[in-house]
């Protein structure tokens, strides 16, 4: 048999099985095989949910924002260079490691960044608050979504490597934030039990950070006080504003134990080094693929058994065991396919409404990670649920069918 001639075959069987799964979806057996593409799609709607939040939890808490370039991160294993920290995963002498960077040709803007979540007090109105501490640099307005540029520049409590400058007591508070502690600018608040903090301003939130708690920005070096990280001058990380994409590898000599991610880099880190998200959709895929592919062997096989009359009818007419089983085939991808692209639109809908419920009873944004990308997701994953069902589909459908053998 010549390609072409195999081609044309192939062709014309494929043609038959979309025709057939649509006729008997609308018409002939509407309700075994719409029990098929409804078992697919919910296995996949659930799918597409849990990982939606895995990755809304995953990258919730990080300073992800478009306008930032680079990320420096401390490496999670081994000795630390001597300008990390050795009493956890962050980096010291943070203030001289910021002028070193700027120092690099190409690079716009710096900061250190220290996070924590603490509890802020204002008028009787208590909240726990993710707490950033940067330093205002004109080249970096955003940081978790949050623009810090009402801060006094230069970070001016750290006074030449000690923490004896002017304490500004400036706080941005994020819109979410502000509404909870039901505060606007120029009122107190307590941070940490230090009373002597101010709002200086309210932002709405912005860039692309998924499931942001309420958020406030202050002085690094405030934040590193009220924390205990003056000790050695720590931070978390650091970020890096720069239109040269030739600075990483300056920087990556810079810190020898230290990862530099890029903006997409910095999403997909956080995202496989979280080992509960992770854990959540994980457990997710093998779910739905396990209940989907029982659901399809199961409904598809009950109607391969009630179909065998027509099974003998093609028999009869002269089509082959093999192109009969090879329409079954065709059949199961057709509709586990079809429960693919449902479970994916369904899956959307549904972090839509996770997102809104979660807006109005537990947080002020949204938890779940959504993207047009989790509708292919769906259909990948229903193909292999397709896949993984053909062997059972395919011995029933062998044992049933009779006549011409080849």
């Amino acid at each position: 048999m010549t390609l072409r001639s195999l081609f044309v075959k192939w062709g014309g069987i494929a043609s038959i099985g979309i025709r057939r799964t649509l006729s008997r979806a609308t018409r002939t057996s509407r309700q075994r095989v719409l029990f098929s593409i409804l078992g697919v799609a919910v296995a996949i709607t659930l799918l597409v949910v849990v990982t939606g939040i895995g990755i809304g939890l995953a990258t919730g808490t990080t300073v992800y924002d478009d306008d930032i370039d680079y990320w420096i991160t401390p490496e999670q294993g081994g000795d630390r260079s001597p300008m990390i920290a050795t009493d956890g995963p962050r980096f010291g002498s943070v203030h001289d490691g910021a002028t070193q960077i700027e120092q690099t040709d190409g690079v716009d803007a710096t900061t250190p960044v220290l996070s924590d979540v603490l509890r802020i007090e204002a008028d009787g109105e208590d909240e726990y608050v993710l707490v950033v501490g940067v330093i205002n640099n004109p080249g970096i307005d955003d940081v978790a979504g949050v623009n810090g540029s009402q801060l006094t520049p230069g970070d001016p409590y750290y006074d030449a490597g000690t923490y004896d400058g002017d304490w500004t007591g400036e706080v941005v508070l994020s819109e979410g934030a502000a509404n909870l502690l039901e505060v606007s600018v120029d009122d107190s608040v307590s941070v940490a039990g230090n009373e002597s903090f101010a709002v200086t301003e309210t932002a709405e939130t912005s860039g692309d950070s998924i499931g942001n708690v309420p958020t406030a920005v202050v002085q690094l070096s405030e934040l590193q006080t009220l924390t205990g990280a003056d000790t050695d001058d720590q931070a978390d990380q650091f970020v890096v504003k720069t239109d040269s994409p030739a600075v990483q590898d300056d920087l990556e000599a810079i810190y020898p134990q230290s990862e530099v991610l890029s903006r997409g880099e910095m999403t997909a880190s956080e995202t496989v080094d979280a080992d509960l998200p992770l854990a959540l959709s994980g457990t997710a895929f093998i779910v739905a693929i396990s209940i989907g592919t029982l659901f399809v062997v199961t409904t598809t096989g009950l109607e391969i058994v009630a179909d065998r009359r027509q099974l003998a009818t093609m028999s009869a007419i002269g089509i082959s065991s093999r192109s009969q089983i090879q329409l079954v085939g065709v059949q199961t991808i057709v509709t586990t396919v079809l429960g693919g692209i449902i479970g994916g639109l369904s899956g959307l809908a549904s972090i839509w409404l996770v997102n809104t419920i979660a807006v109005r009873v537990l947080t002020t944004e949204p938890i779940a990670f959504a993207h047009p990308l989790f509708i292919v997701y769906g259909v990948v994953v229903a193909l292999i649920i397709g896949v993984l069902s053909l062997p059972a589909l395919l011995f029933i459908a062998r044992r049933i069918t009779g006549g011409v053998p080849t």
